[in-house]
């Protein structure tokens, strides 16, 4: 900035043109000493006459060249300036008398889905409808010709909408009413990235201006973003002038559905199946009934609670479960608020009436009992009458297991299981553990049980490195008697939980004999379930005996699926377990605590694909149908990183129920607008001046400032002397043609 006795204050767009302008001068110079050199002087009688005549008119001719000589001079001194646009600083008086208005605008408006707020302000409903009449109005004010436009959305993803300076402002008014109100969360990093990069890709433009519309939410400027966005700070007040236009509204406020769950990991008939919805307020309290629905038909329950940032999550219970099979769930609440598009939340669930899980033994029986898998079988199918013959029983259960031997796996289509649990097979052969590798990745569950076949140097060898265990096996511990460590009214896994507050289940007096040691690996990141206490332990160990105690069953994630690992045998080979009463309810919960992947990829974000897993028969080539809409798309087959290939379609934009069709195969996909969006809690301007950290800016509410005060961003002086040069010119050929005849 300069003060106001500055009268000339400027630089130059491209000084080469100047520095040329300046050696050019000489040239008309050279000319004109070359022209007087160019004749040999002769005496001869008449000259006499002639010399006397020039004598009279020499004051006057050396006047005319001289002016010719210094217009042509000037003429390529001014024309050679005009290039280099000077340009003045928007202070100094010569800038307000002869300066152009000139700069790059960048203009960032925020389209997530809180720019719907309901402000209600005339002729802009929403605070998207004020930032693009703030945008226009902005562009309204520019030079044509002088000025040029770059324009970014911060809707996830950012978007460049105009990538390149346009200096067409009618165009940019047109691209700035084509802005769409989107149903994603907010991209600020992303959109400031980009504005960032735009900068560095138009170094020579020294007036830039970025304009920042957004409804200043706590979800857009904090929500994990603020390290990125306190880095981009300092770089782009270092290349623009940053202004922020905060288009909140005081005291505004918002009720959401933030999640819906099953309270258990996985839904089934004939049970009791509980589900949960987190529903909060922000900026006020707010009361709102909870409406819930399976598919179309309205369930129970509709109290009004008072909803808040500590409201506590709403339960449905006993939802009626009748068939198997996807369906969807759905909370949606009744208040009225200023943003309608996340009162609602769908859930899309598979409801398990069958579930076939693979049983792999290692060791096989003359009996059904004898089999090392044998226990399990009982465990998982229990049968429903006493004196049910065993090998043709009848069960209640919902589990369908299948055993096979170990040689038998190779031929199995491992997708068709929702589980396969392997105990005691001596070794796996590298194209079955890539099999197995491919199952869990893309949301299988694999449950591992040891055994006196299990061969170390094998397992470590082909499961170790695919992740397929929680780390290598170290050595055998054996004794007369291993404990669990186990607290039942103390802190429990979720796998255990159906035995928190029990004390006879029978977890903390079963006894171990044998168990294989593993030594975990930290970047799976590897969750103990149970450890093992050692005979004689504390009942009550603390978390420190816990983590130094080895480990007896661990659940961790790969891919979209889970692994459990067992450190003892399934059957009473090693354990006294399989004959106490809570391991047929561990087996269950086992298999509905971690089996429950599948419904992943039905329940995704706006922004999101579907991605159609392998496990999934299709007849032909599906579609997904916008059930709002009545419409299809097809969707596209691609290449997964592991190699496998899947169907997938475009980025889904708004929010609803859709369906994956494929002949007779209907699959509910919900989509939902990001949970975290629903803040919508306006931080003040320091706020915002300190998330960018700290720097000089100008922060605005949502209207505009006096025209002064926006305009002559920087002044190109360039156009002023072209100008300029043009009357020279045409001075310049009216004097040579005067000069250059002899008037009678």
């Amino acid at each position: 900035m300069t003060n106001g006795l500055d009268i000339v204050a400027f630089g130059f767009l491209t000084p080469a043109f100047a520095i040329a302008g300046l050696a050019l001068v000489s040239v008309p110079v050279i000319i004109h000493l070359l022209n007087r050199r160019r004749y040999r002087i002769l005496d001869w009688a008449a000259m006499q006459f002639l010399l006397a005549a020039m004598r009279k008119n020499r004051r006057r001719i050396q006047f005319e060249q001289w002016l010719l000589l210094a217009m042509r001079c000037a003429v390529i001194l001014l024309a050679a300036l005009a290039l280099a646009r000077p340009m003045g600083c928007e202070d100094t008086s010569l800038a307000r008398v002869a300066g152009r208005s000139t700069a790059l605008h960048v203009i960032v408006i925020d389209n997530s889905y809180s720019m719907a707020y309901q402000a209600d302000r005339a002729d802009a409903p929403t605070h998207l409808d004020q930032a693009k009449k703030l945008a226009r109005q902005i562009v309204d004010r520019m030079s044509s010709g002088g000025e040029s436009v770059m324009l970014i959305t911060a809707g996830q993803p950012a978007r460049a909408i105009i990538a390149k300076p346009n200096y067409d402002l009618a165009d940019v008014v047109r691209a700035i009413d084509r802005v769409e109100q989107t149903a994603g969360g907010t991209d600020l990093p992303g959109a400031l990235q980009l504005a960032d990069q735009l900068a560095q890709e138009n170094a020579k433009q020294t007036a830039k201006v970025l304009h920042l519309f957004t409804d200043a939410t706590t979800s857009a400027w904090r929500n994990g973003n603020e390290t990125p966005i306190r880095t981009l700070g300092p770089k782009l007040a270092g290349e623009y002038r940053v202004r922020h236009y905060n288009l909140s509204l005081p005291g505004q406020a918002n009720a959401a559905v933030l999640d819906l769950e099953p309270t258990a990991g996985l839904v089934r008939t004939r049970f009791s199946n509980d589900f949960r919805a987190v529903a909060r307020a922000y900026g006020a309290s707010i009361e709102s009934s909870l409406l819930w629905k399976l598919g179309d038909e309205s369930l129970p329950g509709g109290a009004t609670v008072a909803l808040n940032l500590q409201t506590d999550p709403i339960t449905q219970s006993n939802v009626p479960l009748q068939r198997g099979g996807p369906t969807v769930i759905s909370a949606q609440l009744t208040a009225e608020d200023r943003l309608k598009i996340d009162n609602v939340r769908y859930r899309s669930i598979d409801v398990a009436s069958e579930m076939k899980v693979l049983l792999v033994e290692g060791r096989r029986g003359m009996t059904p009992l004898e089999g090392s898998a044998a226990f399990l079988d009982l465990a998982l199918a229990p049968p429903a009458l006493e004196k049910t013959n065993l090998p043709g029983r009848t069960t209640t259960s919902y589990i369908r297991p299948e055993r096979i031997s170990d040689i038998e796996l190779g031929g199995r289509t491992l997708g068709e299981y929702r589980a396969i649990m392997i105990s005691d097979v001596a070794q796996i052969s590298v194209p079955i553990a890539d099999q197995l590798q491919r199952y869990v990745q893309q949301g299988g569950t694999v449950v591992w049980f040891m055994g006196e076949q299990v061969q170390r140097e094998n397992y470590n060898a082909t499961l170790v490195p695919r992740g397929l265990l929680p780390g290598a096996l170290a050595q055998r511990q054996t004794g007369p008697g291993f404990t669990f460590a186990f607290n039942p009214t103390g802190s429990v896994h979720p796998l255990l939980q159906a035995f928190a507050n029990i004390e006879n289940s029978g977890l903390s007096t079963a006894q171990v004999f044998t168990y294989w040691q593993v030594s975990l690996k930290d970047e799976l990141k590897v969750e103990r379930v149970l450890s093992f206490a050692g005979k004689g332990a504390s009942t009550q160990p603390t978390a420190r005996d816990l983590q130094q105690a080895d480990p007896a069953i661990t659940l961790h994630h790969l891919g979209d699926g889970r692994i459990v690992f067992f450190a003892s045998t399934a059957d009473a080979e090693w354990t006294s377990f399989p004959a106490k009463p809570a391991y047929v309810a561990l087996m269950h919960e086992i298999i509905a605590g971690t089996v429950a992947g599948s419904e992943r990829w039905m329940n995704l974000e706006v922004g999101q694909r579907v991605q159609v897993p392998q496990t999934i028969a299709l007849s032909g080539t599906p579609l997904l149908r916008d059930v709002q809409k009545n419409a299809d798309q097809p969707l596209e087959q691609v290449t997964r990183p592991d190699g496998s290939s899947t169907w997938q379609s475009a980025p889904i934009e708004q929010p609803g129920v859709y369906r994956i069709v494929s002949g007779d195969l209907s699959v509910p996909v919900s989509v939902n607008v990001p949970a975290a969006e629903a803040d919508i809690r306006p931080l003040a301007n320091e706020a915002i001046k300190s998330a960018l950290g700290d720097i000089e800016m100008d922060t605005l509410g949502a209207e505009l400032p006096p025209e002064a005060s926006t305009k002559n961003e920087g002044n190109d002086f360039g156009w002023s002397l072209l100008t300029v040069v043009l009357a020279l010119l045409g001075a310049e050929c009216l004097l040579a043609m005067r000069f250059g005849h002899y008037r009678k």
